[in-house]
């Protein structure tokens, strides 16, 4: 950036600041991936990129000329400036008095004015207290992203700051001559390459942050390894109720389960009760996927993963979404779309879908979807309860053209409790069924417990009033 001759001295000085933010960004940086040795190829190259810069034979001399001249101006605190007034109290001369290696204050000022004073002249009790006004720094964007406080009011809004900066502008020539003569030697220097890199870093910076809350509340963590087949998780959980976890909105334990997509388990059915977890885990296996995708930790003991082309979710949207065509036909369009933009190397994740009309149109629908999603081999994950999907689960997989098999996983329960560990099993709809039915007390059991109930109370309440009539006889 080159310097112009209309500049003023906080230009100067924020171009100072942006040279010397660079110089010890990169000696930072060079110093952290010094010695180490990258997988990633786009670290890789930033590496490489900043070794290039450090070696370069105009790094060291920007360094020593910005260091010089930084130090010249950091010195200076605080100008002490001096003013004559004429007869009609209008500002005649001014002039520089000092220049301080130490900061003014409101109360500092008002001592160090007080100090020569002379009996004649006005008194303490007349002297005001006042308020500092502080130039803005266009360097305060980068302050702001990592939540730090911006100071109020910029220099050229003020006409007071206005006409210092023009004084001392005026009054130190030489060193304002001096810092436009070194900015200008490197007016093709820019940190813009590493200043755009800023939001990246805070990305992974957050992450890191929140592995270690992760790791400190007993939960385990993972970088996962690339595959070119299969992917097994260990222990995996679903990060987002994790994070729920440790903000305390969450009171449950987390579990963690087994997950593998193998040319087996390429398409899994998963089945369970109402609130059983099915939701949680679907979701969980898609944040996982994307986590290792994004270069971050998995949330997982370990987890070995094949890169997906894309990614695609199929969970109920918005009432409002589907007034056009229904819910239905919304779900339809949107599951045909998937189908149109899906491969083989997708992923795509299914949230009860096609459940909004009656049962037997539902299971015609899905089991269309599972047959294709067989021929097209993408890892896919349909958690419904239609339990006949399921209990059929092998069928899909001996569709023609099919490229991969289909397969039953159920949330298991416990005695009647919530369980929420997943098995590679077939189904026992009813059980659910049971459990629900014993859980809200209508069982045909539990029904027949309060019939017999309810003819004992009658029983009880026609005798009760037998005996009171025969007393009254």
């Amino acid at each position: 950036m080159q310097i112009g001759g209309a500049s003023t001295i906080w230009e100067f000085l924020t171009r100072l600041r942006s040279l010397e933010s660079y110089i010890n960004s990169v000696l930072k940086i060079k110093e952290l991936i010094s010695g180490r040795t990258f997988r990633s190829e786009g670290l890789r190259r930033f590496a490489e990129y900043v070794s290039s810069i450090y070696t370069d034979s105009g790094f060291d001399e920007l360094s020593q000329d910005i260091s010089g001249i930084a130090e010249e101006f950091e010195t200076v605190r605080s100008m002490t400036i001096g003013v004559n007034f004429n007869q009609d109290f209008y500002p005649e001369e001014v002039g520089i008095v000092s220049l301080n290696r130490f900061y003014f204050g409101e109360q500092s000022v008002l001592k160090r004015f007080i100090q020569f004073q002379r009996k004649n002249q006005v008194t303490d009790k007349d002297l005001l207290p006042f308020t500092m006004e502080i130039p803005h720094d266009s360097l305060n964007r980068a302050a702001q992203k990592v939540g730090r406080a911006t100071p109020k009011g910029a220099a050229k809004d003020s006409p007071l700051m206005h006409n210092l900066t023009a004084i001392i502008e005026r009054m130190l020539p030489a060193s304002v001559s001096k810092l436009k003569r070194i900015l200008n030697r490197y007016a093709d220097v820019s940190g813009t390459a590493l200043a755009e890199l800023a939001d990246e870093f805070l990305f992974y910076l957050r992450f890191i942050e929140l592995e270690k809350k992760l790791n400190a509340a007993g939960l385990p963590t993972c970088m996962g390894e690339a595959s070119e087949k299969d992917t097994d998780f260990h222990d995996l959980y679903n990060v987002k109720l994790a994070v729920c976890r440790t903000l305390g909105t969450v009171s449950e334990d987390i579990v963690c389960n087994d997950i593998s997509f193998t040319y087996d388990k390429t398409v899994q059915i998963l089945t369970g009760p109402n609130r059983g977890g099915k939701t949680i885990l679907t979701q969980g296996i898609g944040l996982a996927f994307l986590m290792y995708q994004c270069g971050v930790f998995v949330p997982a003991a370990s987890a070995s993963v094949e890169l997906c082309t894309g990614i695609y979710t199929h969970f109920p949207v918005e009432e409002e979404r589907t007034v056009s065509l229904g819910r239905l036909g919304e779900e339809a369009a949107r599951f045909c779309e998937i189908s149109r933009s899906a491969d083989r190397g997708s992923l795509v994740l299914l949230n009860e879908s096609f459940a909004t009309t009656s049962h037997t149109e539902s299971l015609y629908i899905a089991e269309d979807a599972l047959r294709y999603l067989c021929c097209l081999g993408a890892r896919t994950v349909f958690n419904t309860h239609m339990h006949e999907l399921a209990a059929e689960a092998d069928i899909f997989g001996e569709t023609e053209k099919a490229v991969c098999k289909a397969v039953s996983m159920v949330m298991e329960n416990d005695n009647g409790r919530r369980s929420y560990k997943v098995s590679y099993k077939k189904p026992d709809g009813k059980s659910y069924a049971r459990e629900i039915a014993y859980s809200f007390g209508i069982t045909f059991d539990q029904l027949m417990d309060n019939l017999s109930a309810k003819e004992d109370s009658h029983v009880t309440s026609d005798n009760d009033i037998q005996n009171d009539v025969q007393a009254q006889r």
